[in-house]
């Protein structure tokens, strides 16, 4: 029903407005400057020079608290970026050393190139007043993912009368269209700590479209193709020993050698090859609380082999809360022996990623062959419109044994005017495997309109997930619901008050679980205050309902969240959440009450230190009587001891309370360039049992029932 009524929308919706803007161009120079954080070189005299910021924290549009200046300039083989920043107050910047990637509650400045100027994504690059970097991508509301790392230089320096930063961006290290003379787009963006300000060239307005739409316009000429060619080897040498039958084993060294290889088809296109890439991870995940759950924890991608493209993995309308959450989730390929990806762009329009891969752990499945490895394959496609309006389609296909599933449909956004736009999908799956006789097939479908300015935003739609629909490469919450969310909020914006930005919302989603025939609704109203030093609060009420098992549960509730940076070395973190609950067992489901809370306080007493502790509990109650079901309690101290932007030694210590579990990690790290790192590790694992009668039973004591010793090196050749 829903994927007739989206069809008929797409010939419905035709403006599509435009903002148009003359290209500056940026003086090419024939002197490479040193990237010392001085700005003095000659290169720099003769750059290109932009000064207009605008704030768009804590409101949109005003003229920014600090001045601040940026110089760019080029030549055939890199993009130059020079930043100056005025603070009236330098003792008061916030910049410590850490490692790449941690820009949590620094001063910071960021470079954002849209290099296809397809304003859909972009790159960005950003350092610390230190030049300590960060990077990734940004989508077409410039909402920042930090999982992909680039190779680039950075230098800053404090001075006194506020920060400078240099940067030099490789154009191998970007993708860009073929042609001799190129339009990018690019915005620069600092975020001033103390005052929770971050000031934008050019400025941004949600009224006047979609972020990257309105993007600074360059014109260069002459540089040279992204084309590149690059090796990765890895080694991993590691030593695991277990506590088995009264005695701790002795354990066996394993080598792990790997090899990654990425190839520059095009300046737009890539292609990545990898066998037996080792994707462990060099730090345990922090322990997550997944009791009584009736959906599985979800975990986003980290592995780099997997990154590159990921931005192009997700899917028109997807608000929060509705059923599908996503259709390629590549940590669903668990253990790869190899993998084959090809991504980039086709011409100026066309946006293309595919990947190949063999699992060497599928999963369980009762007619597969012992020893075979899950085949998985995906394609997704996209065509690119105006004003960040695009048209997608997606497939994947998982097979193992007598179990596979394929997935396939389109999806995109269509931008109506400057401050709306529709955005839908539609895919179908067939599926075959355990758990059912022949095949079944199955349906996703939805369709949204989101309206945005400064002040207002409004999100309406209705989503359809079937009682059959499977994705085995995806990730879904429920199966079989119709799905009606809407959301309203409204921000009152205060100039001459501690209070910096007031915003009530609703939340709302009525559905109806097609297994039980049964409706369910849940209302959330809630109010967000933001203060100066990153310092926000949100109380929200809950009241609905919730189908489970065929019975209709109370999900009555209230929440409270809180986060400040309260001075520069100390900051805190905490989320409350009590009310009503379901306890998801489906022979015997009942109603209870209980509690979710979590409080983080980070200490920095220098600027190479950090440590951070943490709790996170959980607690049910049965209804009528008050018996206690279970208590989870989850204690975490990770403490960074930073010697240089190369360097760092790790602790982390996490005890769970409830199965009497502590755990101790010890990690030496650098990183010299992304891909170029070293690392040995030593993890323990104390458990309070002992052997007796051979058998291991509860103890008062801990005992060692697990050591893991590693050492993991690789090295990026490019060339």
């Amino acid at each position: 029903m829903i994927a007739k009524y989206i069809i008929r929308l797409l010939f419905l919706i035709a403006p599509f407005c435009l903002h148009a803007q003359e290209a500056a161009i940026i003086p090419k120079t024939g002197q490479p400057p040193l990237i010392d954080a001085q700005l003095t070189d000659g290169a720099w005299q003769e750059a290109g020079l932009f000064t207009g910021f605008k704030t768009i924290q804590p409101d949109y549009g005003l003229p920014p608290s600090e001045k601040t200046e940026v110089l760019l300039t080029y030549d055939s083989e890199f993009f130059y970026v020079g930043i100056r920043c005025y603070d009236r107050e330098p003792g008061k910047i916030k910049s410590t050393v850490s490692k790449r990637d941690q820009v949590s509650g620094d001063d910071w400045v960021a470079f954002c190139l849209d290099a296809f100027n397809d304003e859909l994504g972009a790159f960005f690059f950003l350092a610390k007043p230190n030049g300590i970097q960060a990077d990734g991508t940004l989508d077409a509301n410039a909402n920042p993912d930090i999982l992909l790392d680039m190779v680039w230089e950075s230098a800053g320096q404090l001075t006194a009368d506020g920060y400078v930063v240099e940067m030099a961006i490789p154009f191998r290290s970007l993708r860009f269209p073929k042609g001799e003379t190129l339009t990018m787009g690019f915005k620069v963006a600092r975020f001033i700590s103390r005052k929770s300000e971050e000031v934008d060239f050019p400025g941004y307005r949600p009224g006047r479209g979609a972020n990257l739409a309105q993007f600074q316009k360059i014109e260069l000429s002459g540089i040279q193709r992204g084309r590149s060619f690059e090796l990765l080897p890895a080694f991993t040498l590691d030593k695991k020993s277990t506590h088995k039958n009264g005695e701790m084993g002795g354990g066996k060294w394993d080598t792990a050698p790997s090899l990654t290889a990425k190839m520059g088809i095009t300046s737009g296109l890539t292609l990545d090859a990898t066998y037996k890439p080792d994707f462990s991870q060099v730090e345990t995940d922090a322990g997550q609380i997944d009791v009584n759950l009736r959906a599985s924890v979800f975990y986003p991608e980290k592995r780099p082999f997997f990154l590159e493209g990921q931005q192009w993995y997700g899917f028109g309308a997807r608000p929060e809360g509705s059923p599908l959450r996503e259709i390629i989730n590549t940590r669903n390929i668990v253990d790869p022996l190899l993998g084959v990806k090809l991504s980039g762009k086709l011409g100026k329009s066309n946006m293309i990623s595919t990947l190949y891969a063999l699992d060497e752990f599928p999963g369980q499945s009762e007619g597969a062959p012992s020893g075979k490895k899950a085949q998985v394959g995906l394609l997704r496609y996209g065509r690119i419109l105006k004003n960040d309006s695009y048209l997608g389609a997606s497939f994947t296909g998982r097979s193992f044994g007598d179990k596979d599933n394929y997935v396939g449909g389109a999806d995109g956004r269509l931008r109506s005017g400057n401050r709306s736009s529709f955005e839908f999908h539609g895919f179908g799956s067939q599926s075959r495997g355990e758990g059912f006789s022949g095949g079944r097939s199955g349906h996703a479908a939805g369709l949204g309109w989101f309206f945005n300015s400064r002040k207002l935003e409004i999100g309406l739609g209705a989503y359809d997930v079937s009682k059959g629909f499977q994705t085995d490469l995806g990730y879904l919450r429920r199966q079989g619901l119709l799905s009606f969310i809407t959301s309203a909020d409204y921000n009152f914006f205060f100039s001459q008050s501690p209070l910096q930005r007031l915003s009530p919302y609703f939340w709302g989603r009525c559905q109806r679980d097609h297994f039980d025939e049964k409706w369910e609704c849940l209302n959330v109203l809630g109010t967000e205050l933001a203060f100066p030093r990153q310092t926000e609060i949100s109380l929200e009420a809950w009241l609905g309902n919730e189908v489970f098992a065929g019975q209709l549960f109370s999900r009555n509730a209230w929440s409270i969240e809180a986060r400040s940076q309260i001075t520069n070395f100390l900051s805190f973190g905490l989320d409350i959440f009590h009310g009503k609950l379901i306890y998801y067992d489906p022979a015997s489901p009942f109603q209870g009450r209980g509690t979710f809370a979590g409080l983080d306080i980070s200490l920095q007493p220098t600027g190479s230190i950090k440590s951070g502790f943490s709790l996170s509990h959980a607690s049910f109650f049965r209804k009528g009587g008050g018996k206690k079901i279970y208590g989870v309690n989850i204690f975490r101290n990770r403490t960074t001891f930073q010697f240089n932007k190369y360097l760092f030694f790790r602790t982390v210590l996490e005890f769970n309370a409830f199965n009497k579990r502590l755990q101790a990690d010890l990690l030496l790290s650098f990183t010299y360039i992304p891909g170029t790192v070293v690392y040995l590790g030593y993890g323990s694992i104390f458990e309070k049992t002992e052997w007796q009668n051979r058998e291991y039973i509860r103890a008062d004591k801990f005992l060692n029932t697990q050591r893991n010793l590693f050492f993991k090196a690789s090295y990026l050749w490019r060339f």
